[in-house]
């Protein structure tokens, strides 16, 4: 899952960016912890008096800084919430060591990812402005397989978690998927079949996690994804709902992993005021 993450980031700012009207004060700086780990954050929230509810953005793959989920938070911020954006470790300004994520290494890395995700909480949740018991985690891509361990993590807990083209397949599963799709112009029934005989190494599955989260969810999906096997994501989703999960996804036919074209804006926005 290598492409689509700008974009998917930068997509946000073509829809709702006037909702509510409301603006952003200047957005502070600086650093919170997680272990010996330091991350850099941008803090923003909107004018006028708190406290508000927020959002943590976590991080889609590769070296992702917190100016690149910049759109995101301006949609939260205009709807009332605070949002914490941060450097991911051994990116920008933070501290720790960077690594790409494979099926070998998916266990570990996106524990120790989720765990900065959960500070990220444990700090914004300390904030004077911010209500605790109203804080979101969201952010797209490879985030997908992050936020519900971090929900899990996360003291307070979340109150929902939004995800953007993020799987519910494993690592391996979609790396087997996007090698065959992701880029390409075969047909995708071809990815999709040689995806029912995938016998490798699965590395991180989420579901695990995603069976015993109580955290509702919304997915937003592309149904045209070529990164991620968009319509194995989509059925696992529907087998955890028909389980009772407090789960929901919104799907955009002919858009693809990066959601440019949806307008996706007013499902997130029935979801939140729902999760209120």
């Amino acid at each position: 899952m290598t492409r689509g993450v700008r974009s998917l980031l930068a997509l946000t700012t073509a829809a709702g960016l006037a909702a509510c009207g409301v603006r952003a004060e200047s957005a502070p700086t600086g650093f919170f912890g997680n272990g010996d780990v330091r991350l850099n954050y941008t803090f923003t929230k909107p004018t006028g008096k708190g406290p508000f509810p927020g959002v943590v953005i976590g991080h889609g793959s590769g070296r992702v800084d917190k100016d690149q989920c910049a759109p995101l938070s301006s949609n939260f911020v205009r709807r009332g919430y605070a949002t914490l954006c941060y450097d991911k470790r051994g990116v920008g300004q933070s501290t720790g060591t960077y690594s790409d994520v494979g099926t070998k290494n998916s266990q570990r890395m996106f524990a120790l990812l989720a765990s900065d995700m959960a500070a990220a909480v444990r700090f914004l949740a300390a904030h004077s402005d911010v209500d605790p018991t109203r804080i979101g985690l969201a952010g797209g891509s490879q985030a997908g397989w992050i936020i519900p361990v971090a929900a899990a993590m996360a003291t307070p807990k979340p109150a929902f978690m939004i995800i953007f083209s993020g799987p519910t397949v494993s690592v391996g599963e979609e790396i087997y998927f996007s090698k065959f799709a992701e880029g390409t112009t075969r047909p995708v029934d071809d990815a999709y079949a040689k995806l029912v005989r995938f016998n490798g190494p699965r590395g991180f599955d989420p579901l695990p996690t995603l069976r015993t989260l109580d955290v509702p969810g919304l997915w937003v999906l592309g149904l045209e994804d070529r990164s991620i096997p968009i319509r194995d994501t989509i059925r696992l989703l529907d087998r955890l709902i028909e389980d009772g999960k407090p789960y929901e996804h919104v799907d955009f036919p002919g858009v693809p992993h990066s959601l440019v074209g949806a307008d996706m804006w007013p499902a997130i926005d029935e979801f939140l005021k729902e999760s209120r």
